[in-house]
């Protein structure tokens, strides 16, 4: 029993992940999501606004509304421009999972910063790089914010 009560706060910390690697996984899903027709039938209120992933395993639920409210009441683009929130790009592809790169820059017991840098085929651009803030809820990661890369390409996510 004692072993246990050792080793538990080590396992229940694995099982939380780390912030880096639930911003790659949720990426990688988005982009493969977005790449992919949807079979189902798409949520019209919201257009595949999400590319018809449910993210909220992923996103906070503030997030998740604040997406939703801006893109109810018209002003989505005071979000991101006219760009996509999550990359910050109008187009995207299921490519350019195979160059992203996720860095800590900062961690505490409940907020994180991530830097996913986003290595494109020469044809796609110049290299960008979004700064993800995560918050842990329930133990688990979740986005509450992406740092829009509108000033700089190449953030250092260290401003805030």
């Amino acid at each position: 029993m004692l072993a246990f009560l050792f080793f538990f706060p080590f396992w229940a910390y694995a099982q939380n992940g780390k912030p880096e690697q639930k911003v790659l996984e949720f990426y990688q899903k988005y982009m493969a999501a977005c790449a992919q027709p949807s079979m189902d039938e798409p949520n019209r209120e919201l257009d595949g606004l999400f590319c018809n992933m449910d993210i909220k395993n992923y996103v906070t639920s503030q997030l998740y509304k604040k997406i939703i409210h801006a893109y109810k009441t018209g002003v989505y683009g005071d979000l991101a421009g006219d760009r996509d929130y999550f990359t910050h790009t109008q187009d995207s592809s299921v490519e350019w999972t195979s160059g992203m790169k996720a860095t800590k820059i900062k961690e505490n017991s409940n907020n994180a910063v991530v830097r996913l840098f986003m290595s494109f085929p020469s044809e796609a651009g110049d290299p960008l790089a979004v700064c993800v803030r995560l918050h842990r809820e329930s133990s688990v990661w979740k986005i509450y914010q992406v740092d829009s890369s509108l000033y700089t390409d190449l953030p250092d996510c260290k401003d805030k």
